[in-house]
């Protein structure tokens, strides 16, 4: 059977690999070659390629993160042009949450008429599966604590009753995906050896994880701490070696373990695992042999790291270079074969500390088969025009060894919003550092002010700019704003929030005063006719206050208030007060109050990561302690400005980007739990982004009730001047 797979997922907390190898392991049986996921950063692209799946595909499987699955499922019923089905079962489950309205659990529970539905536990982002003729379509959530359920009880025996049951299709967790044996086995060995192992949170990681999920005891010996990374002048091998050490470092574990992501050298490809404790480290570099999947080769790997960890716990001397007070004894295998996957490199190792961003491995593979027949309906509710857009790439991104070296990561991309988050916090905080500073410095003071909160003074004002430059590339002024929306706010948006958007990323950009040059940022390939309407109608207008260019920062979604500036920067602006839109529009988004559960162990690491001289009493419950916030949901709850953290201050700010560096918190209003009974901190956050001035969500409930994109602009900016180039 010809199988195409799927994905839309732009929430990078939600780790993909171990999804995607549950859902591969669910449906191999039925593909005639070994599939794996093709990766969409937009709706737009993935709908081109959905089109294309179901004019070519027997079995097309589509995942889709909880932003957009809601919407990405009511346009596929509106395609299918059948009838719509409320779940009865996700109906009742729902009907106790009193905060969601009726509309929205009608969305969560709607079907197509003739489909299967996929429950999930709690009914939020239940799958679907529907049979046309000889072709079945499924989608399902990107959602690791909703998968297990939705694979086992809906998408398998879907595809075994109208495919037919076999012995090879087989769920994963309860199969032969993984060497269960050989783990198990690993797992034996730590508990008699009352050792437990540390392993580095790399991509590959989240395979390793998958290895135990049907092997009892397995989360009791591993644990999982956070991956940051320098790997300043070293080799893949001596990198591995140093993730290894720094996760026992960070965490009460006695062995610490690493699995790197693919390298390639030559016509070769490897990776890299090691084991360390206190004494000494063992690292291993693995090939692929010619035959060999790179879904396959990673999971191996992964099995072979856990058999590693078993070796250490007992004590066995492991094959592979061993490092102990920085003496390289000889490799202890001599037989070296570039093709083969067991092969192992003599290498030595320079323990070091870590910190720089991870590096996402992608695995793209793309199948064609026969004709399908949905692929009519897709074309009316998708546009034909999606076939145009460009395709996402298909290249793996793989570091190239030359002298042994992996290639420097590049620093990925972010949204204008976080962008302008980031930046802005910086400046600020830079501002009130050099106001504080002695008199001899005042003057560079004065000359930092000028150059972040206060409007920045222009010699000579051109007006609207011709082009603006982003990442290097001049684009047409009006198409780079139209690409800007479109990253910021995909499809959906009511026109009049367009035009607001539009007006506050103009301002933005001219309030920067770099010539509308701008670096390190996101912006789409593609853009509507809708938004480059919006963008011709409101171009060369912005936002001032007292004659001078306005700061309009902007993000998701509200903690039912916006917060005051003077909260967030310790700056005040007077057109960037709280603000509470009438009938509270931001607490009835999807993602409005996100609840992440931290075992004690992963809470310790990341505090320890962040800063190792923290006090981290016996009584956990003390280590982290909201001492101030303002009242943007409650009296007590709101965006946080002063939390405690092992005896040290920070902004809540901080507390969300900077403790929790590999996985940042959704927002900065938050409430932090702990339960001595499971030992678990639970995180629970409310809103989406910074917090100041506009939310997206907010503007679009306006403009949805007909609010005109002025009344937006003042509602969120109050006592601004909307003006307009003289050069437009």
């Amino acid at each position: 059977m010809k199988v195409r797979l799927l994905s839309l997922n732009v929430d990078k907390n939600m780790p993909f690999a171990r999804f995607q190898a549950r859902v591969i392991s669910s449906i191999k049986a039925y593909s005639d070659n070994s599939p794996s996921f093709e990766h969409f950063e937009n709706m737009r692209d993935l709908f081109s390629a959905l089109q294309e799946a179901l004019e070519n595909d027997e079995l097309i499987i589509t995942a889709v993160d909880n932003k957009h699955y809601t919407k990405l499922k009511l346009a596929l019923i509106q395609a299918l042009e059948t009838e719509v089905q409320y779940n009865p079962s996700i109906l009742n489950m729902l009907e106790s949450d009193e905060e969601m309205d009726d509309n929205l659990r009608k969305d969560f529970s709607a079907f197509p008429e003739s489909a299967t539905v996929f429950l999930s536990k709690d009914g939020l982002y239940s799958g679907f599966g529907i049979e046309n003729g000889s072709q079945y379509f499924a989608l399902l959530p990107i959602d690791n604590e909703r998968i297990n359920l939705i694979l086992r009880n809906g998408l398998v025996p879907f595809l075994s009753t109208h495919l037919g049951s076999t012995e090879e299709s087989e769920f994963l967790g309860e199969n032969k995906h993984f060497d269960n044996e050989k783990v198990a086995i690993a797992v034996k060995r730590l508990l008699d050896t009352g050792s437990v192992a540390a392993v580095n949170g790399t991509q590959n990681a989240e395979i390793l994880k998958s290895c135990g999920d049907s092997v009892e005891n397995f989360d009791d010996v591993f644990i999982f701490t956070p991956y940051v990374e320098d790997k300043g002048d070293v080799n893949a091998t001596e990198y591995a070696a140093q993730l290894a050490k720094v996760s026992l470092d960070l965490s009460a574990a006695n062995i610490g373990a690493s699995i790197s992501d693919i390298y390639a050298a030559g016509d070769s490809k490897y990776i890299c695992i090691a084991v360390a404790n206190d004494e000494s480290a063992v690292v291993r570099k693995l090939y692929m042999s010619d035959d060999e999947t790179e879904d396959a080769f990673i999971e191996s790997a992964a099995v072979e790291l856990i058999e590693l960890v078993g070796e250490k716990a007992m004590g066995v001397q492991s094959v592979g270079i061993e490092i102990t007070d920085g003496v390289i004894p000889t490799e202890s295998e001599p037989e070296k074969t570039a093709k083969s996957k067991k092969t192992v490199a003599v290498t030595c190792g320079v323990l070091g500390v870590i910190i720089l961003l991870c590096a996402v491995l992608g695995i793209v593979y793309k199948m064609q088969g026969e004709n399908g027949a949905f692929a009519q309906k897709i074309k009316g509710i998708f546009g034909t025009n999606a076939t145009t857009q460009s395709s996402p790439s298909t290249t793996e991104p793989q570091t190239t060894e030359s002298t042994t070296e992996p290639e420097p990561v590049q620093k990925p991309l972010m949204k204008l919003s976080e962008f302008m988050a980031n930046e802005i916090v910086s400046l600020e905080k830079l501002k009130n550092s050099e106001e504080n500073t002695s008199e001899e410095s005042s003057s560079n003071a004065e000359n930092e002010e000028n150059t972040s909160s206060t409007a920045p003074e222009t010699a000579e004002d051109k007006g609207a700019p011709e082009f603006i430059t982003v990442n290097g590339e001049k684009i047409p002024a009006k198409e780079a704003l139209a690409r800007f929306v479109m990253t910021e706010m995909g499809e959906g948006y009511n026109t009049e929030a367009i035009k607001a958007q539009t007006v506050v990323i103009y301002t933005y950009l001219k309030y920067r005063d770099t010539n509308f040059v701008i670096d390190g940022v996101e912006i789409s390939e593609t853009y509507n006719n809708e938004v480059m309407e919006a963008v011709e109608a409101v171009y060369g207008e912005y936002l001032s206050y007292n004659g001078e260019v306005a700061l309009t920062p902007y993000f998701g979604i509200a903690a039912r208030k916006t917060s005051n500036a003077q909260t967030v920067f310790s700056q005040s602006y007077s057109y960037l007060r709280d603000i509470e839109v009438t009938g509270n529009p931001d607490t009835k988004a999807e993602n409005y109050k996100i609840t992440k559960e931290y075992t004690l162990g992963e809470m310790k690491g990341m505090l320890l990561a962040y800063n190792g001289n923290l006090t981290l009493s016996d009584e956990p419950a003390g280590w982290i302690s909201v001492e101030s916030h303002d009242a943007a949901v409650s009296s007590s709850i709101g965006y946080v400005t002063k939390v405690n953290v092992g005896g040290v201050e920070m902004s809540g700010l901080d507390f969300k980007t900077k403790v929790f560096s590999s996985q940042p918190l959704a927002s900065h209003c938050f409430t932090v739990t702990y339960d001595s009974t499971s030992s678990t901190f639970t995180v629970t956050t409310y809103g989406e982004g910074l917090g100041v001035g506009m939310s997206k969500t907010g503007a679009n409930s306006l403009a949805a009730n007909g609010t005109k994109y002025k009344k937006i602009l003042s509602t969120y900016f109050n006592t601004t001047t909307l003006t307009k180039e003289e050069n437009v």
